[in-house]
Formats: C-alpha cells, structure tokens, sequence
C-alpha cells in the first residue's frame, strides 16, 4: 500500500516581489485520477499496483495549467500538468485514464512525424537561436535552476522548476518532437512565476514577454524552417538560397514607398505577410496592395526615384529567380503555394507592431533583473 502525505504550504516569503496574489493556498492531492483540494495532510491509500506506480513516475502540480488557481483538478497521466474541468471545456471527469493536450500532441508527432513542418535534428539546430533571443538582456531571473539557497520554499509551491539553461539542454540533447513541445515545456516558465510571485508581479510581466518572444519564434520555425535558421546562421546570400518550401513572390506596396519585390510568408483573410527583398524588413500587406511577380516589373508601376536600393533589391530577386530555376522550380506552382499558406499548423504570427519585446517591458516595468521568478 503507496501512502501519500500531502501538507499545507505555506504562503512564498523572501520573494522579491510586494503583490503576491497567493493568498488561502491549500495542497491539492491525486485521488482515483482527480486532485482534490485539502486544508491539510491527508494520507492517500492506492491498492492498484497500477495507480502506485504511476505515482511514482508522474508527481501533478497543484495549480491549473489554464487559470493557475487550485481546485478539483483533474491530472494528466503523462505529465504534471492539471487542469479545472471548465478550463479544459469538460463536463465531467473521464472514466478512462485522461491525456492533456500537451501529451496528446507530443504522441501524434511521435506516431506522424510527417506531419510536422520541422523533424527533431532540425530542431536540434535552430531552438539554440529561438533560446538566445529569449535570453536577451534583463532574463536573468529566469536564465539559472532555482536552488533552495535562494528561495527554501520555492519548491513548496513549484513542482516542475524550468528555466533558459534547462530548455536549451533539452534542446540540444533533441528531446523535443515538435515546436510546441517546446513552446509548452517553456510556458512552465510562466506557470511558475505566476505561481510563486503572483499574476500581477512586475516579473510575471516580464516572464509573460518573454513566452510570447518564445511563441513568435515557433511560428517564425513553423512559416519556414529554413527561412528562420538561415537568417539566424547569417549565412552570406542566404535570401537567394530556395527553401524546401516554395515562397510565391509578388511586389509589394507600402505607403509612401514604391512596388517593391518581396516573398509571402503567410496569408490571413486579406492581410499578406512579406519579406521584402533587399534589407529583408517583414511587413503586413493589405492583399489589393500587391502584385504577382514576373521577371520584369509591372509596366506603369516602376518608380523613377527608387534610387539603387530598388535596383539592388531587383537584382537579389532575379538572383533567387535563377536559383529556382536551375532546380526546375521556376515558375512556382501557385495552386501548391496556397495549400501551403494555408496550412501552418494553426499558427499564426502576430503583426509586428504588437508584438513587445523585452527590453521595452523591462523599460516600462522597470523590472530587476536580479529577483527570482
């Protein structure tokens, strides 16, 4: 017979924050699959030889994946993650052996590693970037393991500790199936934060900026993998070098600017995301602001004054254009572009003028750097 002790944790002290929000904590405990809420230590017998094993390989959090807040959970199987039934859109508890959705993703790529846009190795490659700009200047907080030296009680509370070091040893040793097993491994930053130092801590904001630098970086893999690691690598020409995935082109129009030649990245109603060639600034594109690209520029369209940064931005597009055709792929097949625009694996990029960026919340929070999250 397993016997589980579950006790009472006190409220976090020696935080760096003021506005902890965690006020009236209990310790849920797991009972036949659900978390239960206690006010006290409460003994948990298991007679399935099943049950106490399980126990043993999976130790569930005590707060709600969605809301943060506890309750009556009920527990994932695979992993620590627990959820309120009307976080997870349930009615009732399942009478099987319930999987998150995290879990639940993570088994379909194992089971259909076609599916997904980039395979592990590839991973192995470019989530060392995606970290490096998680980890800019003002993540400190979140770049080291809590250890009990800093904070006795963190573990009281945090029950799946993750940090920067962590996610990128993770990444190099290629645990991670798909972009958002990552993406979800690196929300427990959030989780965590929010737990021990409280939803509207000055540090929760900026562990919120940098899951959504995070979450930008994973859809930046998902439109194009080898768009997103040759820009990272640097590489010399790496704009003209085709991607396994063909890119449609079209000239682009900004106000105040010119048509200017650009690839498509991605599509959303009539809105175009575009890259354009020359300095490779992104750029959302009403669609009636654009024109399919020929190797000529559209007669009547052509600025006089566009000056040599026009004329070197054609001349980098008839480079990419003769690329493609020494490997047969000029001209694009449009019908299998579309397909392609439209599948992103339900991820879509935020426009660039809302997406904040850490140094920004860092200016406005005025957020130390060396306090713990």
């Amino acid at each position: 017979m397993h016997l589980k002790q579950a006790n009472t944790p006190r409220k976090p002290s020696g935080t760096m924050e003021n506005d902890v929000d965690n006020t009236s904590l209990t310790s849920p405990v797991k009972q036949n699959g659900m978390v239960v809420e206690v006010a006290g230590p409460v003994v948990i017998q298991y007679t399935d030889k099943k049950n106490r094993e399980k126990d043993k390989k999976v130790k569930n959090d005590c707060y709600c994946w969605v809301c943060h807040h506890t309750g009556t959970m009920l527990c994932c199987e695979k992993c620590p993650r627990v959820y309120h039934l009307k976080c997870i859109s349930l009615q009732s508890e399942p009478d099987d052996d319930w999987i998150c959705p995290s879990c639940t993703h993570i088994d379909d790529c194992a089971k259909y590693p076609d599916r997904s846009k980039c395979c592990r190795v590839n991973l192995v490659k470019m989530l060392p970037f995606a970290i490096d700009r998680m980890s800019s200047n003002g993540t400190e907080a979140f770049q080291q393991p809590v250890t009990l030296d800093v904070a006795p009680n963190y573990f009281d509370f945090v029950h799946y500790p993750m940090d920067l070091k962590t996610l990128r040893d993770h990444a190099q040793a290629g645990k991670f199936m798909c972009t958002q097993h990552f993406l979800d491994e690196a929300r427990w930053i959030l989780h965590n934060c929010i737990i021990f130092n409280g939803g509207k801590s000055r540090l929760t904001a900026l562990a919120r900026t940098v899951y959504n630098v995070c979450t930008h970086e994973m859809q930046e893999i998902n439109l194009c993998p080898d768009c997103f690691l040759n820009s990272c690598v640097s590489q010399k020409d790496w704009f003209i070098q085709p991607c396994k995935k063909d890119h449609r082109l079209v000239w682009a129009k900004l106000r105040g600017f010119p048509f200017w030649p650009a690839k498509v990245l991605q599509k959303q109603g009539q809105q175009i995301d575009v890259r354009f060639f020359g300095q490779h600034e992104r750029a959302w594109v009403h669609e009636s602001n654009t024109l399919d690209i020929g190797d000529e520029p559209p007669s009547g369209h052509r600025n006089k004054e566009a000056g040599t940064n026009r004329a070197s931005s054609e001349d980098e597009m008839k480079r990419y254009i003769d690329n493609m055709k020494k490997l047969g792929r000029w001209p694009i097949d449009l019908s299998r572009i579309q397909e392609s625009l439209e599948d992103t694996d339900g991820v879509r990029s935020p426009k660039p003028e809302t997406t904040s960026t850490i140094s920004s919340v860092i200016k406005k929070k005025k957020v130390p750097t060396a306090t713990l999250r």
